[in-house]
């Protein structure tokens, strides 16, 4: 015998509770949503903190260092924390010095948008433009960087600033900048070489030496200016001086190519004692 007709009440009883249903899902989502916990982006952050920490020692590492397990081991810091600083610094450090410099670019940019004040980013985006040969695109980060009153480096600012207009062909401004560069920073050995080079390139040859040789004094073991004397002296016709700085140059540089830039330079001179010329 089929069952009675349930009651209104009773089939009400039986109706899906699509009310509720549909507030547990949209709860549900919510959570989705949410994503992580409090408790698992601090886990992560600690990961990405560790691999950092390896990168960092395997970089800097002074006996033994590998960029190639650095840069591993940001990467896998910035695939956990890419709100870290620190971390892009160091990626676009190792790419940087792998010539990599797009994604040194992205990545010390990356580091600038996080942290404006960087001033380590700023100038190492500025050596990469360098290293691209960008001359006004580090003239537009150099510029402003010096005149930053937090920014702890202005010497190397003011150094990299004159280099970039130097390379553009404007010697007059390269020559004020290196110029400030040695007056904020003394014992800061690149811009003297690079007054050297500017006054010898607008046939200053005495000027060109006295800059050249104040950098020696401050840093005795610089090889470039050994091979920017060289050419000064051999414009002036001393040749034994020419041949001594391009030996010592050669002493210096060790397994670079300055050392070959300076072997080819004496063999291009002509032939004469092996030591000599100026004190």
């Amino acid at each position: 015998m089929p069952s009675p007709a349930a009651s209104p009440l009773e089939a009400r009883r039986r109706r899906p509770r699509t009310g509720a249903l549909l507030a547990s899902t949209l709860l549900g989502i919510a959570a989705l949503a949410c994503g992580p916990s409090r408790g698992e982006v601090k886990a992560q952050k600690e990961q990405a903190k560790y691999h950092y920490n390896l990168a960092y020692g395997h970089y800097f590492d002074t006996k033994n260092p590998n960029a190639d397990a650095a840069l591993q081991e940001v990467l896998a810091s910035l695939q956990l924390d890419d709100t870290d600083p620190e971390a892009h610094m160091l990626a676009g450090l190792v790419y940087l010095g792998r010539q990599g410099y797009l994604d040194a670019e992205r990545h010390f940019r990356r580091a600038i948008e996080l942290e404006p004040d960087h001033f380590k980013a700023h100038n190492n985006l500025g050596a990469t433009y360098l290293a691209m040969e960008r001359w006004d695109d580090a003239i537009g980060v150099f510029a402003p960087l010096v005149r930053q009153q937090r920014y702890t480096t202005p010497g190397i600012g003011q150094n990299n600033l004159g280099w970039a207009h130097y390379k553009k062909g404007d010697r007059t401004a390269a020559i004020q900048h290196f110029k400030t560069a040695i007056s904020i920073a003394p014992d800061l050995c690149p811009p003297y070489n690079n007054l050297g080079l500017a006054y010898m390139e607008d046939g200053l040859l005495e000027k060109a030496v006295r800059y050249l040789e104040r950098g020696l004094k401050r840093c005795p073991r610089y090889a470039e200016p050994h091979f920017h004397l060289a050419r000064v002296y051999g414009r002036q016709g001393d040749v034994a001086a020419a041949r001594a700085a391009l030996v010592r140059c050669m002493e210096l540089a060790g397994e670079t190519d300055l050392a070959d830039r300076c072997e080819r330079q004496l063999r291009a001179l002509p032939p004469g004692p092996a030591l000599g010329g100026r004190q």
